[in-house]
């Protein structure tokens, strides 16, 4: 489906709605959704059910939606905020780091290096959300309904890497600007390289390790061309879906009430989704029996050890505090606010 189909006008007879409100009570309405990547896991395990089942049936066939996966919408992923705007898209999804580039406070939430594990990463994700969404909706015109996290982020590489400290020196496609400062702060040097180019990176030696989703790097087959894998989360990709604020405010309140609280079913299902399948990613990459949702691969598998945590636990607070200065006082006194206080770490303003 191209995106000029994408692009029509919705009616104005809206969906969503309240505690009170019956099946019969919506208007008929369908809304035109930009999700993530169709090869993603959660995209099929969650997404699709939800907006051509899930919804529907919460509004009795009122509500539907027309998904279409972010590569088949020929978009590229930093457009979506523009065109939720101004309404061309209704409802998008996209990874906070590839929008970053128009907002530094969109970084405030997956920031390199603090979250080890899901659960981290979704209490920093709860405490940033009510911040985001106010920035979004009076910066850039959006009203943030969903967080979406990814696998953890960790390092395929050619060759073993045992401790952290085999780590320097080595070219490391990265994706994002934290990602990359991170990487330099250990040692290594960064390289930004689309990610359907990395398997031929890795095999011609351009690079030396590339920094991706622990599924997403399975899915992509990449044990074919990297034997090791360095489990280090360095982020989880968090990303959103949205919907334009003018469009939001037409919408009856029994409209937005059926659609804040089904973003919440939304929301809930993607973080479980993928602390499953970190989980068999893991299991996978290894070659384990206990191999589900992705292929069998027999990678050999190192993690920082407690003294390494502690030194990457620094070099996480030196990264985090860098982007408080390019973001401001009032960015690091929000983040300190919610994130800091959840996690006990603070930002010098």
């Amino acid at each position: 489906m191209k995106l000029s189909s994408l692009l029509r006008p919705l009616a104005l007879g809206a969906v969503l709605t309240s505690p009170l409100a019956t099946a019969q009570d919506y208007p008929e309405m369908r809304f035109n959704v930009v999700g993530g990547g169709s090869h993603n896991y959660t995209f099929r395990a969650v997404e699709q059910p939800f907006w051509n089942t899930t919804l529907p049936r919460q509004s009795n066939g009122k509500v539907t939606a027309q998904l279409l996966g972010l590569s088949e919408s020929g978009l590229k992923g930093p457009e979506i905020i523009r065109l939720m705007r101004f309404g061309a898209v209704d409802i998008g999804m996209a990874v906070f780091a590839f929008v970053a580039g128009d907002d530094a406070s969109f970084e405030g939430i997956d920031l390199p290096g603090m979250a080890a594990d899901i659960d981290t990463a979704r209490t920093i994700a709860n405490a940033y959300k009510p911040v985001l969404q106010q920035r979004m909706a009076e910066r850039h015109g959006i009203k943030l309904l969903a967080t979406v996290p990814y696998t953890a982020q960790v390092f395929f590489c050619r060759a073993p890497v045992q401790t952290l400290a085999d780590l320097k020196g080595r070219k490391v496609r990265t994706r994002g600007r934290n990602m990359a400062e991170l990487v330099k702060a250990i040692g290594a040097a960064p390289v930004t390289l689309p990610f359907a180019e990395v398997v031929s990176a890795l095999q011609t030696g351009v690079i030396d390790c590339a920094i991706t989703g622990i599924g997403s790097g399975n899915a992509a087959k990449w044990y074919d061309v990297a034997d090791y894998l360095y489990d280090l989360p360095v982020d989880w990709s968090i990303g959103f879906y949205g919907i334009g604020l003018k469009r939001w405010q037409r919408l009856p309140p029994e409209v937005q009430q059926l659609l804040q609280t089904q973003a919440q079913v939304l929301e809930d299902a993607l973080w479980q989704a993928t602390a499953r399948e970190n989980r068999y990613a893991l299991a996978c990459n290894l070659g384990r029996a206990d191999c589900q949702i992705h292929q069998p691969a027999h990678m050999t598998v190192t993690a920082p050890d407690p003294q390494e945590l502690k030194t990457l636990r620094q070099a996480a607070l030196q990264i985090a505090n860098d982007w408080g200065k390019r973001c401001g006082v009032a960015c690091v006194e929000r983040w300190n606010a919610t994130v800091g206080n959840a996690i006990s770490m603070r930002l010098t303003p």
